[in-house]
């Protein structure tokens, strides 16, 4: 079934969306947002943007509502949460909860970054990792006790030449390509090649480009970060608290050792008697002692960080009962996305969320539960905004 829509003139309207954590959003997304514009020739930006805690498992440096703000100041028209039950997971399933909202709001086209920037070489790993031959390949290294994403890419390798696989937005491009497919959705795929930095990259001399994992070591480290980020995002990080992980410290090992082995066992995303090891783990000086007496070949640093968010929020395996899209939540929008939204609400086949009420999914439940810890460490209330409409601005 066609997305074609037209606007109040006839026109037809044309929608891209990306799929953003922006944390924080620097100049390497700007320059993927600029070039999603140009290249798609949009009427309208959508960013599907994860909440407090991101998909790597860690919290994010700073509250989804001021990350929301620096979208929206950066030419997105409107930002939607993806569930924190869906961010806080594996690339499959946050590519395609990510992928299904977008599908839900009715977009024509989805842009991401990537390493490769080679959108059929990319398609054709999609084609791998969907055939049972990759499905085989992945059991048989996953009994060798390699971890998922080891046993992965060892598949990749014994089924293709291929030496772009395993560069984390490459990884994340197959998975949304996949979604697609899945969706049975008419959405097209593009990428746009990535800049000179990777995600993991140390500070790079000389770049007005740095990646976001060098960007927040800066701000913890309390450096200048001017030249790397649009003025409006600095201007909005100016005299904030960072967030760390290591903030969590004494909540997470009190969650931990009043813990039972059976409390654990409840919790999202332990499994595999990894509860066990959890309650081995006799004593531990930081986060970072804690996983790294926990990483084996089987569980990955990713995975361990996962698991403790899930346990420091008491993400119950009971809760999570699908991974289907429940419902659009808008975190922030200007009279354009308005606009749009007003256009399509009523084709929505779920319910569209501008504020909280008594009516609550226990998804939506779980974002305000996380927002209470998150606001433990922060410097606001991330929790009473929850509660408010969402962040507008009106541009000209």
């Amino acid at each position: 079934m066609s997305n074609i829509r037209y606007n109040e003139f006839g026109d037809i309207m044309k929608v891209a969306g990306i799929i953003v954590e922006y944390n924080p959003l620097h100049n390497g997304h700007l320059h993927h947002i600029l070039e999603t514009k140009k290249i798609s020739g949009c009427d309208y930006l959508i960013a599907v943007m994860s909440g407090n805690f991101t998909q790597r498992g860690e919290p994010a440096m700073i509250d989804k509502f001021s990350r929301t703000k620096m979208a929206l100041l950066n030419h997105v028209d409107l930002v939607i949460e993806l569930p924190f039950v869906f961010s806080v997971q594996s690339a499959d399933i946050f590519a395609y909860t990510s992928v299904a909202i977008l599908n839900h709001l009715k977009v024509d086209e989805i842009y991401f970054g990537s390493e490769s920037g080679n959108i059929d070489e990319l398609f054709y790993l999609s084609d791998v990792l969907d055939s049972e031959e990759y499905n085989k390949l992945v059991l048989k290294y996953s009994k060798e006790g390699n971890s998922y994403p080891t046993s992965s890419d060892l598949a990749v390798k014994d089924l293709t030449n291929s030496t772009i696989y395993n560069l984390p937005n490459n990884i994340l491009g197959i998975h949304y390509i996949s979604a697609v497919k899945k969706l049975k959705s008419n959405i097209k795929v593009c990428t746009i090649k990535r800049t000179d930095t990777n995600y993991y990259d140390e500070y790079t001399l000389g770049k007005d480009i740095q990646s976001a994992s060098a960007i927040r070591k800066m701000l913890m480290d309390n450096k200048e970060i001017n030249n790397f980020v649009p003025n409006n995002v600095d201007d909005l990080l100016q005299d904030r608290k960072i967030i760390d992980f290591e903030m969590f410290y004494e909540y997470l090992k009190y969650k931990i050792f009043s813990a039972t082995k059976e409390d654990l066992k409840a919790i999202f995303n332990i499994s595999e008697g990894f509860e066990n090891r959890i309650k081995k783990v006799s004593s531990f000086t930081s986060i970072k002692d804690l996983i790294n007496q926990l990483l084996t070949r089987r569980y990955t640093n990713s995975k361990i960080k996962r698991s403790l968010i899930h346990i420091l929020c008491n993400t119950e395996k009971s809760v999570v009962t699908s991974f289907e899209v429940p419902y659009i939540r808008i975190l922030g929008m200007n009279n354009k996305g308005q606009n749009y939204l007003n256009t399509i609400k009523k084709d929505l086949k779920i319910p569209l969320i501008s504020k909280i009420s008594e009516s609550k999914h226990p998804y939506l439940e779980m974002e305000l539960k996380t927002s209470k810890i998150y606001s433990m460490v922060s410097d606001i209330d991330v929790f009473k905004k929850e509660l408010m409409p969402p962040i507008f601005l009106h541009f000209d």
